[in-house]
C-alpha cells in the first residue's frame, strides 16, 4: 500500500461527502432535524435547514492542506498533521511485514533438444548426445514435447555417451524434438517492511463573519467522517478517537473576523514498502553422501598399571 497519506485520504473523503450532500440535500433534513423540534422551531426550524441546503448547493466549501491558507479560502475546512510517531507497541521485529510474489516466465536452463527414450522403471529420459546438461540440477523442470512438466530428480548424467535426466518412475512424457528444461522459479519475490504510526490530525472549520456557518460546517464534517468510518479503515486510517474542541474565534487572523472550530482525529496508520528482492533457490542436489570412518592405525602402547 505504501504511505497512508492520511491528510490526503481525509481530503478525498470530505470532498466525496460534500458532493454527496449537494447531490442529495434531503440528507441535511436528517442531519439538522433537531432544528425543527418544538424548542428550536420558532428560532430556526425548517427555514434554517433550507437555508443550509441552499448554501451547500450554491457555494463551495474549500479544503486546504494547511492553516496558513485559511484566510484566503474561507469558508473552508483545513487539515493539518499535528503529531506523528512510530508506536513501539505496534511495531514488529525488524519492521518485518510480508513477502509479495509476482508471476514471471521461468528461465530456460537448456533450450530445445530431442529426447529418444524413457525408462519407466528407472525414470530416465534419454537425451540427444549433442545436448549440454551441465547446468541441470534436481528440482528443475523437464518440459516434454507437448508442454507437460515433470520435476527433475537426483541422478542425472551429462556423459557424452550417456545423457539423461531422471523425472521419476512411471511417468508418461511425450518424446520428441521440442523438449527443454526450465527453472522451477516462476515468481519474483520481494521482501516488504512496515512501520505503524500513531498520528493526530487537526481538522478546522472556518468561516468569515458568520458564526453559524462555522458551526454548521462542523456538524456536516462530523457527519461525513462518522458515516464513512468504514471507508477510512479501508483506506488505511484506523481511528482511535475523535475530540471536538471548544468553539473559538481566531483573532490572530487579522483583517477580518474568521471564526473556527476544530476537531482532532487520533488514528493509527501503516507505512509499508519494498525492501529488497528475495534470492530464491532454483535447485539443489539433495543426494546425501556418507563417508565410512577410517580405521585407526598405529602401534599399541602397553600401559603398566601395577604399583611397581
Amino acid at each position: 500500500m505504501g504511505a497512508a497519506l492520511a491528510e490526503f485520504v481525509l481530503e478525498g473523503i470530505i470532498r466525496d461527502g460534500l458532493g454527496d450532500l449537494k447531490a442529495n440535500p434531503s440528507k441535511l433534513d436528517d442531519i439538522f432535524s433537531v432544528l425543527t423540534e418544538t424548542y428550536l422551531d420558532k428560532q430556526y426550524g425548517q427555514s434554517k435547514i433550507d437555508e443550509i441546503k441552499t448554501y451547500i448547493n450554491n457555494n463551495q466549501i474549500k479544503i486546504v492542506q494547511g492553516w496558513a491558507m485559511v484566510p484566503m479560502a474561507v469558508p473552508c475546512i483545513s487539515i493539518e498533521l499535528t503529531y506523528a510517531s512510530e508506536d513501539e507497541d505496534l511495531q514488529q521485529f525488524s519492521n518485518l511485514y510480508e513477502d509479495t510474489d509476482t508471476p514471471k516466465t521461468p528461465e530456460v536452463i537448456v533450450s530445445t533438444f530431442t529426447t529418444t527414450a524413457y525408462d519407466s522403471v528407472t525414470g530416465k529420459v534419454t537425451i540427444d548426445p549433442g545436448t549440454d546438461l551441465a547446468r541441470v540440477k534436481p528440482h528443475q523442470v523437464f518440459v516434454d514435447n507437448d508442454g507437460n512438466k515433470f520435476t527433475i530428480q537426483s541422478g542425472n548424467s551429462n556423459s557424452p555417451s550417456n545423457k539423461f535426466v531422471n523425472i521419476g518412475k512411471d511417468q508418461t512424457p511425450v518424446l520428441g524434438a521440442n523438449c527443454f528444461i526450465e527453472s522451477s522459479i516462476d515468481i519474483t519475490r520481494v521482501d516488504r517492511r512496515m512501520v505503524r504510526d500513531r498520528e493526530v490530525l487537526r481538522l478546522g472549520c472556518h468561516a468569515s463573519n458568520n458564526i453559524y456557518l462555522t458551526k454548521f460546517i462542523y456538524v456536516i464534517l462530523k457527519y461525513i467522517l462518522k458515516s464513512r468510518q468504514l471507508v477510512l479503515e479501508q483506506r488505511g486510517i484506523h481511528l482511535d478517537r475523535e475530540v471536538g474542541s471548544v468553539f473559538a474565534r481566531e483573532d490572530e487572523l487579522k483583517g477580518e473576523h474568521i471564526f473556527s472550530r476544530f476537531m482532532e482525529l487520533r488514528c493509527f496508520t501503516e507505512f509499508d514498502w519494498d525492501q529488497e528482492e528475495v534470492n530464491l533457490v532454483d535447485s539443489f542436489d539433495d543426494e546425501v553422501k556418507a563417508e565410512m570412518p577410517q580405521p585407526i592405525t598405529g602401534t599399541a602402547t602397553k600401559v603398566n598399571t601395577s604399583d611397581d
